[in-house]
């Protein structure tokens, strides 16, 4: 399996790893009154570590376009 085919396995994970993160997030600062709210803590604590390791993933499977776009090789003087 090639990076571009891993990717597409990364992805979207990843966003909806985000969303969750981002909601779950909302309702624990809004403190919206919630009959199970230690679900959401739990949720937030193992959906972070699980975005960790798949933004991780997705840096690796990009880092040569990374590399490229924002440390172009240096010209040596000749």
């Amino acid at each position: 399996m090639n990076k571009s085919q891993m990717l597409r396995y990364v992805n979207m994970p990843l966003v909806l790893s985000f969303l969750v993160q981002a909601g779950t997030a909302l309702i624990i600062f809004s403190e919206i009154k919630l009959p199970n709210k230690e679900l959401v803590f739990a949720v937030h604590e193992y959906n972070g570590l699980a975005l960790i390791c798949l933004a991780a993933t997705h840096i690796y499977l990009n880092w040569g376009w990374i590399r490229t776009t924002f440390f172009p090789a240096q010209k040596r003087a000749a």
